[in-house]
């Protein structure tokens, strides 16, 4: 007695098809709240300057402006190193003093440094410094004729060694 396999063969595919079928789960994330900025509670000339180099960096997140808040946040680190020793030397209400302004400036970096490593992971990717301006055949050119320079000096020099070695 024949079994009818074509319907069985049928049946098992359908039934693999519908277990393995696939399901999209979607999970939605709440937007992450804009950072606030930190405030000042002393301020000094650096805490100005960091302010306004992560200001600049957010606005136009470029190596330039990169480079200045890095800058900003070690003139503020000088200072807090100074207000450190302040607050070492010191007795009394002037150490009191110094400790306040420490604590200030140190919440204020730590705020400014937050801010800055969130503009850098939100920073549009592949931002690359201005370019010459040139097109890639003037790029090709100036290279072959730097290239072409250095072998004719090359050719010069070995001219020259042939000449004194035969003297």
């Amino acid at each position: 007695m024949k079994t009818p396999t074509l319907p069985l063969v049928t049946l098992f595919a359908a039934l693999t098809l519908i277990a393995c079928e696939r399901k999209v789960v979607v999970v939605e994330v709440a937007p992450a709240t804009p950072m606030p900025e930190p405030v000042a509670r002393t301020k000094t000339l650096e805490t100005s300057r960091l302010g306004a180099a992560v200001d600049a960096y957010v606005q136009r997140p470029t190596e330039e402006s990169r480079a200045e808040v890095k800058k900003a946040l070690a003139d503020l680190d000088g200072e807090v190193a100074e207000l450190e020793a302040l607050v070492a030397k010191r007795t009394g209400s002037a150490r009191d003093e110094a400790a306040t302004k420490l604590r200030n400036l140190q919440s204020y970096r730590t705020g400014e440094v937050a801010r800055f490593n969130a503009a850098q992971v939100t920073a549009p990717l592949g931002v690359r410094p201005a370019g010459d301006g040139r097109t890639g055949a003037e790029k090709i050119e100036d290279g072959a004729k730097r290239v072409g320079n250095s072998i004719e000096d090359a050719a010069k020099r070995t001219g020259d060694a042939i000449k004194d070695a035969v003297r």
